[in-house]
């Protein structure tokens, strides 16, 4: 059951959201009102994460963090901003939004909390590691000595954040992290419609809520509910191909999935930027600043997306640029040229007052900005990139390819009906594509040709966006060490979530826009028909599948306590880790080396207390063979731990392990001759011994 310290743990969770989304909201409220709400909110979580990263950096405490946000509080109140505050019940729609995606998928996590299967382990580790020890960078709990700059972790910290300061534990938190992100992300796509639409602003979190058509193909079709959402994400073959639902729902805290709430606030400030450009000088200042900090952090939270989102920054500044040009197209060099000049010859003080000066700066400080925010950050991190550049060599099939992005193609083909008919001849573009069988890529370039030769606001730019990712990964593919078969695996799997968001956004405007249109011409009871449909819909996406998925292990008793599982399956284990997870200090431990995705490395995935090894191929992939020669040796090193008595202590010193596991799976793993009267029983219960070794 839900006990009353998880109820308060939610409490305090929400409560310090808030807190982080009040201290930015006055400023934000003055200059951008119609995304004061999602702005503020994403934008203070942020801060406030970079703020406790950069106290650990300095040597200081965690809590310090909060420095930012009591500075902005003072702020409000000098600068007698406090009044916009008294606009908070007017933005109940926000709020509504908010918690009601939120408790939708906190109910998800009730019923289906374990961390256990796909990669929670990993993710639960992260997690547990930069709560239990809050270093820069933080310990890697699978790798004795080493450090988790070796992978982009900053997501895994944002989400830490509010529980370093509340001490909310671990398992917790691993419950909280997935429904703050996407509650966050809906209010971000919100933020969009407001932008953009007049009466269908939630048909963008529609659009990211949706299954995709092949989940609907599989229900229609009689597929158990055991492996509907499953195989809804492996359509393309040989790839993984998640969306937002999908990810919010398998459960797993890991990058790509808490990437969503950057890129949600890019879309956002992308469509911000576009839409109040014009609104005045402290307006184009803040989305410049805003739009730098989103994009500080995306390289950091899932390298991948930086991808995605650093031309997309550039191609907005770029559409800024023309736009002042009335009948000049936005890229060529006398347009860009002549920006330059008239931003060397205006004065410091003429900068910002001009858009089309503005929007150079724009250009240039945007990445500028983000490099020097996160760049100690960037610079200490040492992950393992890709290993070339190749071209798809099996194109994918155009039914599996629609089963994935059907409902935003058929969108996009919608709003451009009338072109189609006004040129045919675009046709000839593709051509070459279907001479080479690449049927895909052929229908991602027709919409693209349609998009660039409108182009037409925000919907017009993410779906450019969206449509040369998706060509991207049909002709392109970043070569990892994932083999021959599964050699685009990770190029589409990574980037597809923003194509994702992109496209969706895109489609959700487009469609918009038409129904407004059709509003207009016919007001009255059709547009109350169309937003309870809207409501109706995006409900239905928040209601059916979470019901499917959280029914498929049977019966089971709510609770938020990822760790809960273990005291029915591995009891024994459950017990011992319940110790361990109070135990101050800082320890390194010896447990069982085994296979990646098993029960294996359970001790330092749920304490944060590093071990000699975890999954070995995980650490394969983020460090490689450095130091030289450790894998396999490791592994090997820990079996003469537990089975050369001679040794023990010797390997134990050289790993400066002081904690020795001896548990069901190390039993049944090894043939188990330790010197236990040179160690120290530190606990002990039916079927667990924890040993100590006094250095």
């Amino acid at each position: 059951m839900i006990e009353s310290g998880q109820i308060i743990a939610v409490l305090s969770w929400l409560f310090l959201l808030f807190l982080f989304h009040l201290s930015l909201y006055p400023l934000i409220k003055e200059y951008l009102p119609k995304i004061a709400v999602p702005v503020s909110w994403t934008a203070g979580f942020i801060l406030t994460a970079l703020a406790t990263w950069y106290a650990v950096f300095c040597g200081l405490p965690p809590y310090t963090g909060l420095i930012p946000i009591i500075v902005a509080y003072l702020c409000t109140g000098i600068f007698h901003k406090t009044g916009h505050y008294k606009a908070i019940p007017s933005e109940w729609r926000y709020y509504l939004l908010f918690f009601g995606v939120f408790l939708a998928m906190l109910v998800v996590r009730a019923y289906n909390p374990d961390i256990n299967g796909a990669e929670k382990f990993m993710d639960h580790g992260f997690l547990a590691s930069i709560l239990r020890t809050p270093l820069v960078p933080p310990l890697d709990p699978w790798f004795a000595g080493g450090f988790l700059n070796v992978y982009y972790y900053f997501g895994h910290w944002i989400i830490a954040t509010p529980a370093m300061l509340t001490g909310i534990p671990s398992n917790i938190l691993f419950s909280l992290a997935l429904p703050t992100i996407a509650a966050l992300s809906a209010v971000n796509l919100y933020g969009v419609g407001h932008l953009t639409l007049r009466r269908t602003r939630l048909l963008p979190v529609l659009a990211f809520f949706v299954v995709n058509p092949y989940f609907i193909y599989l229900g229609l079709t009689g597929t158990r509910a055991f492996t509907l959402l499953w195989d809804s994400s492996r359509v393309i073959q040989d790839t993984i191909n998640e969306y937002p639902l999908f990810s919010f729902l398998f459960g797993d805290v890991h990058a790509h999935v808490l990437g969503i709430m950057a890129q949600s606030f890019l879309v956002l400030m992308v469509t911000a930027a576009l839409v109040c450009w014009r609104d005045g000088t402290r307006a184009r200042i803040l989305i410049l600043l805003l739009t730098a900090l989103g994009l500080s952090v995306i390289p950091v939270v899932n390298s991948w997306d930086v991808l995605i989102w650093a031309p997309m920054i550039l191609v907005t500044g770029f559409c800024l640029i023309g736009r002042e040009y009335r009948g000049a197209p936005a890229l060529t060099i006398q347009v860009v040229m002549h920006t330059v000049q008239t931003m060397i010859r205006e004065r410091g003080g003429q900068w910002f007052q001009k858009p089309v000066i503005a929007a150079g700066f724009y250009l240039l400080l945007v990445p500028a900005l983000s490099l020097a925010l996160i760049s100690p950050l960037l610079l200490g991190m040492h992950t393992q990139g890709i290993a070339g550049i190749g071209f798809v060599h099996t194109p994918t099939d155009i039914w599996q390819f629609i089963m994935v992005h059907g409902w935003f193609f058929a969108a996009f083909l919608f709003s451009f009906r009338s072109e189609l008919r006004k040129v045919p001849w675009i046709l000839l573009a593709i051509f070459p594509f279907f001479l080479t069988g690449y049927l895909s890529a052929a229908l991602a370039t027709l919409i693209l040709i349609f998009v660039i030769r409108r182009r037409s606001g925000s919907a017009d730019l993410l779906a450019a966006g969206g449509l040369t990712i998706l060509l991207f990964c049909e002709l392109i593919y970043l070569a990892d060490n994932m083999g021959e078969v599964y050699y685009r695996m990770n190029t589409v799997f990574k980037l597809y979530i923003g194509a994702w968001l992109l496209c969706g956004t895109a489609a959700a405007l487009m469609i918009g826009n038409e129904l407004d249109a059709y509003i207009t011409r016919k007001p009255g009871r059709t547009s109350r028909v169309i937003s309870v449909s809207i409501i109706i819909l995006l409900c239905l996406c928040l209601i059916v599948p979470p019901v499917i998925v959280s029914t498929i292990h049977g019966p089971h008793t709510p609770t938020l306590d990822g760790m809960a599982w273990l005291s029915q399956s591995h009891r024994e284990d459950a017990e011992a880790l319940a110790f361990l997870r109070t135990l101050p200090g800082e320890h390194i431990i010896v447990e069982a080396a085994g296979d990646d995705y098993q029960y294996t490395s359970r001790v330092s995935s749920f304490t944060g207390i590093p071990t000699i090894i975890g999954w070995q191929f995980h650490e394969y992939m983020w460090r490689g063979n450095y130091p030289e020669g450790w894998y396999g040796e490791r592994g090997n090193h820990i079996r003469t731990i537990y089975e050369n008595p001679d040794q023990t202590i010797p390997l134990m010193e050289r790993y400066r392990a002081d904690l020795l596991y001896v548990g069901p799976e190390e039993q049944q793993k090894y043939t188990i001759s330790i010197p236990a009267h040179d160690l120290q029983e530190l606990y002990r219960n039916r079927d667990v011994v924890i040993y100590q070794h006094q250095a």
